[in-house]
Parts: structure tokens; sequence; C-alpha cells
């Protein structure tokens, strides 16, 4: 699994942040993605969540 995210769409909403912050984070002042910080089945969830359509899962 591969988790995407588009910069240019992204509108900083950080319902991922908020949601699941093993995976998404933001560190020194940059988006980072832990792609094995949790399980797939979280990570689409907490993805579908994404208001913006700016975190892909493939």
């Amino acid at each position: 699994m591969k988790i995407s995210w588009d910069e240019k769409t992204c509108i900083h909403s950080a319902k991922c942040v908020e949601n699941l912050p093993s995976v998404f984070k933001v560190q020194d002042g940059k988006f980072v993605i832990i792609q094995d910080g949790a399980s797939a089945a979280e990570i689409r969830r907490v993805v579908g969540l994404c208001p913006s359509g700016a975190l892909s899962v493939s």
C-alpha cells in the first residue's frame, strides 16, 4: 500500500493529523507520512476523511 499526498490540493484541515498522528505528522514544518504507523484499514479510514481529496491510497 502506498499513501500519496497532493500538496496543491490540500486545504490543511488537519483531519489526518488529528485522527491518525502515528501516520500523519508535521515535523519541522513539513508534512510527513509514516506508512507503517497503523494498519491498512485505519489508514484507509482516515484517508477517507480528507475533505479535499489530497490523500489517496494505492
